[in-house]
């Protein structure tokens, strides 16, 4: 989940340096534990940056149906198989924007991958048309994940309704 507390990070950070209010994309995350053994997870996410705020919602719609919503502070991760929902907070936010934006510049004069290195992890972020197409990096577990995005809109207008968590009745709330 920290790693995804860090993915946020760095896409409102893209947001803010891009002057871009909202990012929408479909996703494929690709997990290649040190072993050899894959996962791939599918669906979509949208993330928004208001007046210093930052949401995002992860839909993870294979092979588990789950969502994850993100704010400045806290995570809600709904889990239906499960019926709970888990809540915790993020406890560490790295201030990654300086990085991303001097990346993103970095990127726009030469077209080419850009690195990042955010809690001693190296996140390789490639772009197209200006873009970001794919997320890479390998985690501190020596897991290799690679998150590649689809379908990707800037800037259309997201009701920040869409961001606020709704656990179902009967579900079981956890809190860390």
């Amino acid at each position: 989940m920290k790693i995804l507390s860090i993915f946020l990070i760095v896409l409102c950070a893209f947001l803010n340096a891009q002057s871009v209010n909202s990012i929408e994309s479909d996703f494929t995350q690709t997990i290649t534990s040190a072993e050899g053994d894959t996962i791939k997870y599918t669906g979509n996410f949208q993330a928004l940056s208001d007046g210093g705020d930052n949401f995002a919602l992860w839909n993870y719609k294979s092979p588990i149906k789950k969502k994850m919503y993100f704010t400045n502070n806290e995570v809600v991760m709904i889990e239906p198989d499960l019926e709970q929902a888990v809540v915790t907070s993020i406890d560490e936010t790295p201030d990654i924007s300086s990085i991303l934006s001097e990346a993103i510049k970095t990127n726009k004069k030469t077209n080419n991958d850009v690195s990042v290195t955010v809690l001693e992890v190296e996140y390789k972020i490639s772009f197209s048309n200006a873009l970001p197409v794919k997320l890479s990096y390998t985690d501190k577990l020596d897991n290799k994940i690679d998150i590649a995005l689809t379908k990707t809109t800037l800037n259309r207008n997201i009701d920040k309704l869409t961001f606020k968590p709704e656990v179902p009745k009967g579900f079981d709330i956890v809190r860390y």
